[in-house]
């Protein structure tokens, strides 16, 4: 009886929107047959391991889910799905909508539970309106995107030609987005399914960029007199594009003032070792110094470092908690930096930009651009430093790199420059974005905000790829995502795949005549 009273309010909602009534409200599509249906999609994906490069398998049930049900699909060698769906009759001149989501998941475990991600099967737990997991992490953003593509390829019945693209390497360096062959891409809509609410629309995601400074350094026999190791550890760090603006240190920068503060105060010290960082796109947690400075100044050093610890902890104090610093004698090195590559090194810590460099105008509480000093060392026998850096603008990148090759061009620095994920630009004055606020406004009686992905997004690619391609992305609420916490909304889980095949019933044959007006 419900599937009778589910498939008879399609009829009535696919007539209403045929005769151009589209200002009527109309009625929602049963959610809790649409929820049951996708959480038997989620429920076997679960079932298979899919942790970010290893996507063999999840690729290999996709690609037999579509031909078990009769779609025509690739995969690529890359591991990326593509599956297509044939539009329905009198929809066929309209433009193709793509809806894609990675299939990868990084899985978060709870101390006290053993967990391969390799092999172990996630455990989810139903209870009343939460799906979460047994002590890990569920894959909810991804795992639910996927399941609601597949629901949709199902079950969509007037629509124009839909693709659907899986791809690999979400949760770490976007790969499978980087690599997928831009033909995949030729549509007019992009809809990726793996927003964490369903309050927002995803409209846009800031860029990357990455850079690597070094010098050869000349190292002499030490002339000063007692050594001291200056380290810190134990600061909260995080990913640079997604945790810069949680007020955290970064390690790094910390002990790199102090040694520019004691040049600058006339402590001619010996720098032997500077040691920190795990990648340029990390927040530093820990760092270690090694300097040599004259009996004479031992005091003086002293206060610096004294000073810069008070500065620390009223800067830092209701952040970083758990950190420990050491400033205390060591043993005398062999060799030690050159006076000349000492004075480069201090002066390009102290110039070099770090930190969030500007908040959204439009967002808010949203880094727009930021800087993020993330690996230095010395233990090779030269200076490397790696650094990178994130922006939602053009300009807001532009501007950091070209203080990065400034100041490595003033200090005598070796400077590379590589490009990482590109911006993916926000566009809500496009077609498709107000298409979906006024289906999620006439559905569910709520007028969506949107937001943008404060650090790299897979879309940046596709929008790379195809410029004029209009893109958002949705989803379910998803809260404590990527914590053994993560808890996905029941009642949430409908609504994505009702506005996708709501938005796919709007998209009249009439619009294939005004597609190049838009």
């Amino acid at each position: 009886m419900n599937r009778l009273y589910a498939v008879v309010l399609i009829i009535c909602l696919s007539f209403t929107m045929l005769t151009g009534c589209n200002d009527t409200p109309e009625e929602i599509i049963e959610d809790s047959i649409m929820r049951e249906e996708i959480l038997k999609e989620y429920s076997e994906i679960a079932k298979i391991p899919r942790e970010s490069g290893h996507e063999k398998a999840i690729s290999s049930y996709l690609r037999t889910w579509a031909k078990e049900n009769g779609f025509k699909v690739v995969r690529d060698n890359n591991n990326n799905v593509i599956i297509d769906k044939p539009a329905s009759d009198g929809y066929e001149d309209i433009p193709i909508t793509i809806l894609q989501c990675n299939m990868d998941t990084s899985i978060a475990v709870n101390e006290d539970i053993i967990f391969d991600p390799l092999v172990d099967q996630v455990q989810l737990v139903q209870n009343e309106n939460e799906l979460t997991g047994k002590g890990t992490s569920i894959g909810a953003k991804s795992g639910i995107g996927m399941a609601t593509i597949l629901y949709v390829l199902k079950n969509a019945q007037n629509h124009g030609p839909i693709r659907a693209v899986f791809t690999t390497h979400g949760e770490s360096e976007l790969e499978g987005a980087e690599k997928l062959n831009k033909k995949y891409l030729e549509g007019k809509y992009l809809i990726n399914l793996a927003w964490d609410s369903c309050q927002a629309i995803g409209v846009g995601s800031g860029g990357t960029a990455y850079y690597k400074m070094t010098r050869n350094i000349e190292w002499t026999t030490p002339k000063n007199e007692i050594p001291y190791l200056l380290s810190i550890k134990g600061l909260m760090g995080g990913d640079s594009t997604k945790d810069i603006g949680k007020g955290g240190a970064n390690a790094i920068k910390v002990i790199a003032e102090i040694l520019a503060t004691a040049q600058g105060q006339g402590i001619l010290f010996e720098l032997a070792s500077f040691n920190g960082g795990f990648s340029s796109d990390t927040i530093p947690t820990a760092v270690d110094a090694l300097i040599i400075i004259n009996r004479s100044d031992v005091k003086k050093m002293k206060s610096i470092v004294n000073n810069a610890m008070d500065t620390f902890r009223s800067t830092y104090g209701n952040t970083e908690t758990n950190y420990s610093f050491e400033y205390q004698e060591a043993e005398m090195p062999e060799k030690v930096v050159s006076f000349e590559d000492n004075g480069s090194i201090i002066s390009f810590f102290y110039g070099i930009v770090n930190g969030i460099q500007s908040m959204s105008q439009t967002y808010n509480g949203i880094v727009e651009s930021a800087s993020n000093l993330g690996k230095v060392s010395t233990s090779t026998g030269d200076f490397i430093c790696q650094v990178s850096a994130f922006s939602a603008s053009e300009i807001g990148l532009y501007k950091i790199t070209n203080a990065h090759e400034t100041i490595s061009n003033i200090c005598g620095l070796n400077y590379e420059y590589s490009e990482g994920i590109p911006i993916w630009p926000v566009h809500t004055d496009s077609v498709l974005y107000d298409k979906i606020f006024k289906v999620c406004s006439t559905l569910y009686n709520k007028n969506m905000t949107d937001e943008i992905e404060q650090g790299k997004h897979e879309c940046g690619w596709f929008a790379k790829k195809n410029p004029k391609l209009q893109i958002v992305s949705i989803g379910p609420t998803i809260n404590n995502v990527n914590s053994p916490d993560e808890t996905l909304m029941l009642d949430s889980i409908a609504e994505p795949a009702n506005i996708v095949m709501s938005f796919l019933e709007r998209l009249k044959p009439i619009e294939s005549a005004e597609a190049a007006k838009n």
